[in-house]
This record gives C-alpha cells, structure tokens and sequence, in this order.
C-alpha cells in the first residue's frame, strides 16, 4: 500500500472516530429522535471498524504497476507499551512502528479512559496492530515489556481474567491478518518511545485533548 493511501485511510478512520465522540447528537434528532449519544458513538466505531479491516480500499493491480517492492511495508517491527495511573485508572498506549531498516515509520499515541495496566498494554498491541494492518503490513514481529502479554500469546500463560480475555481474543484476531508474526518480551529500557507516547496519551485525556494523535513518517 502506498504510503499515500495509507495515510489517507488512517485520517478517514480517525475522522470517523472523531465524528462518534464530538458530532453533537441534536443534529441528527430530527431524524432520529430515539437516536443517544452512546448509538452515535457506536455507529461511527462501527464504520471506522469495517473500514479498518476492509481488504478492498487499494486496488492490488494497481500497487504492482506502481512500483512492486517499496510499495507496500511488507514487514515491520511494532513497539508498543500500555500505561495506567492507579491500576486501574486513567490509561493510555502507545505505538512506534520501524521498517526493515530500524527507522521509524509511523506512532500513535491514544488515551483510553479507566483502565488496568494489563488492560492498557492488550489494548496498545491491538491498536498497534490495526494501525500495521491499515499500512499493509504483511509480516510483524512485535517487542512489548508486557510480560504477561507476552506469555499469554505465546501459549506459555493461561488467560484467566474475563476482561482479559476478550482483549487476548482481539489481539489473536488481528494477528491472524499477517502472513507471519513473532512477538518478543523485552525490557522497559529499550521501550521508551512507546512508554512516553503511553502517557502522554493520558496527560492529554486529562487535560481534555485529542483522543488519538500519530505520525506517519513516510
């Protein structure tokens, strides 16, 4: 995917997000009027979702006459990391993502009301993973300091935690839309990025700000 289309499918999606938590419900009452707030909300996720997952927004004949090799990130590597202020309590994530050559392709930064830090981290792979999905990401390997996270998803830890679970189950289900994934535990040290943009995150939610903020560097 070129990174063009990219970019421009990841501000629709958060155009869309932006739109379910700020369009004001009256606007649509005339229309709607059972319509709440919650529905708005839910309908726009619902819509950024299927556009997120949707396999037919590029046109892969087109990729192959553009350029073949360099039009697509056939492969990358995802650091990210989930913050909480309390555990639970107010939490953010946070998302780098390198290309082959270690260079920084692209990071997210997105707050995610209350939450545990368990929670936060599961969340912050989900979200990183969509956002490697959206850029035609092919192959993965993926560095959290989570470990718990990690050993869960590789089969090493059971998922006992019902919240948990729902959130390992998401985090499964994007893995399935690479050819191949690798997922490593590593230290708080060489996950720095991804810790600073996590909180950042939260500073922002607190202070009333963006939800979501990110880069795309190329």
């Amino acid at each position: 995917m070129g990174s063009k289309i990219a970019l421009d499918r990841q501000r629709l999606i958060r155009v869309l997000e932006l739109l379910g938590e700020r369009l004001p419900t009256e606007l649509l009452r005339a229309e709607f009027p059972d319509l709440t707030r919650k529905d708005v909300r839910s309908l726009f996720q619902a819509v950024a979702e299927h556009l997120r997952c949707c396999e037919e927004w590029t046109d892969p004949a087109a990729d192959s006459q553009e350029g073949g090799p360099g039009t697509r990130m056939m492969s990358v590597s995802l650091y990210c990391d989930g913050a909480s202020r309390g555990n639970p309590g107010p939490s953010g994530a946070g998302v780098v993502l390198l290309d082959e050559k270690g260079e920084q392709i692209f990071e997210l930064s997105r707050y995610l009301d209350n939450g545990t830090n368990n929670e936060a981290e599961y969340r912050a792979l989900v979200r990183g993973l969509e956002a490697a999905a959206d850029l035609g990401v092919k192959r993965i390997e993926i560095f959290s300091d989570s470990e718990l996270v990690v050993r869960q998803l590789s089969g090493k830890y059971k998922v006992r935690n019902p919240r948990l679970r729902s959130l390992f189950n998401q985090a499964v289900s994007r893995l399935q839309q690479f050819d191949d994934y690798a997922i490593f535990h590593v230290g708080r040290e060489l996950n720095q990025q991804a810790d600073r943009l996590a909180n950042e995150a939260i500073d922002r939610g607190l202070q009333g700000g963006d939800r979501e903020t990110y880069r795309l560097v190329r």
